[in-house]
């Protein structure tokens, strides 16, 4: 881009130039012409300077044009661009420049100019949204902390409430935790990309580690599991892709009804695997739907239900480090079905 730009401006230059000299030099060898075959200076033909004024007049009407076109289509759109420019760096990310121009290269410069603003609006709008989102969720455990330490200072305070008081202060501590390690994984996968480290491991291994790990807290709701794992070895990441099956398996019981059934099957098709994980829980609305993915982002305003809104999120950067996808198919009170696809021949670069 920046070569093409370079070199048609250049031409557009390079031949006004040359045109203008051109029309000067001409016109400088006419007058001397005109001068010495008329000989128009001479006392005795005073009357016949019309031709010299002439060819000044049309020098001036020629020279008028070239700055008029000069300015129109090469100085006014740099101005516009400058100004604009301007304006973006007080702060303003509405501005917005015609891409309708004559000269391409003007045009395909306002379109990415234009393309430039929109997306550091977004960055804009997304770090307004994380800074009162994360100090939201850190304020929250941090105030729960400070008023149980308040009630510990009462000295009357019986063994029993002591002891729950200091659990919930453990919570809110694991809470603070597990936000700041989302957090930070987030910022390692958004800066390292796929420079993190790949290996061949047990992927069906690796989800019944995730399975067992979660075994109190399914057990608690009496969840039958049913699992269709068969033997599969894979070349990924195996540090990240636990926390997709960690986030995605706690997810599923978490917003599953007691007694209910999960189930996990994992697919060996020739170019990808294919990971299912759905659930029979309370579900959720294609609005909700469309945007579990985005950081932050919890259906449950409330927040009656743990979490940060980062788990979904992180798991979907996971995947598609993997070039694979995630699919989700979810109806209210119907439950929610999971699909992830990682490819089998993975290029790390």
């Amino acid at each position: 881009m920046k070569k093409k730009l370079f070199s048609q401006l250049w031409i557009y230059f390079a031949a006004i130039i040359f045109l203008m000299m051109f029309v000067v030099l001409s016109v400088f060898v006419g007058l001397l012409f005109m001068i010495n075959h008329y000989q128009l200076l001479t006392p005795e033909r005073e009357g016949h300077l019309f031709p010299f004024y002439f060819i000044i007049f049309l020098s001036l009407v020629i020279g008028a044009a070239l700055s008029f076109f000069v300015g129109k289509r090469i100085l006014q759109p740099i101005g516009n661009l400058r100004q604009a420019m301007s304006k973006v760096s007080k702060g303003d990310f509405t501005v917005q420049l015609d891409e309708q121009q004559q000269m391409e290269d003007v045009e395909e410069l306002y379109h990415d100019f234009n393309v430039m603003v929109k997306e550091l609006n977004s960055i804009e709008t997304l770090r307004n949204d994380f800074v009162s989102t994360v100090s939201h969720e850190f304020k929250t455990p941090i105030a729960t902390i400070k008023g149980y330490v308040q009630l510990l200072q009462n000295d009357s305070l019986s063994k029993e409430e002591r002891q729950n008081y200091l659990e919930r202060m453990l919570d809110g501590t694991q809470q603070l935790t597990h936000l700041t390690d989302n957090i930070l994984k987030l910022s390692k996968l958004e800066n390292q990309g796929l420079g993190l480290d790949f290996q061949n491991f047990r992927l069906d291994e690796q989800i019944r580690q995730v399975i067992l790990f979660l075994q109190p807290k399914w057990e608690q709701l009496n969840l039958t599991l049913d699992l269709d794992l068969p033997r599969t070895n894979y070349f990924g990441n195996e540090e990240f892709l636990y926390q997709v099956w960690l986030n995605l398996m706690d997810n599923a019981i978490k917003y599953s009804q007691k007694d209910s059934s999960i189930h996990v099957h994992l697919s060996n098709e020739e170019d990808e695997q294919i990971i299912t994980i759905s659930d029979e829980g309370i579900g959720m609305s294609n609005e909700v739907a469309s945007r579990i993915f985005d950081k932050f982002y919890q259906s449950d305003t409330s927040r009656k239900t743990k979490g940060n809104g980062l788990g979904l999120s992180l798991a979907k950067q996971i995947v598609e480090l993997h070039h694979g996808t995630i699919k989700v198919n979810s109806s209210p009170n119907k439950g929610s079905n999971f699909k992830i696809y990682l490819p089998n021949r993975l290029k790390t670069s």
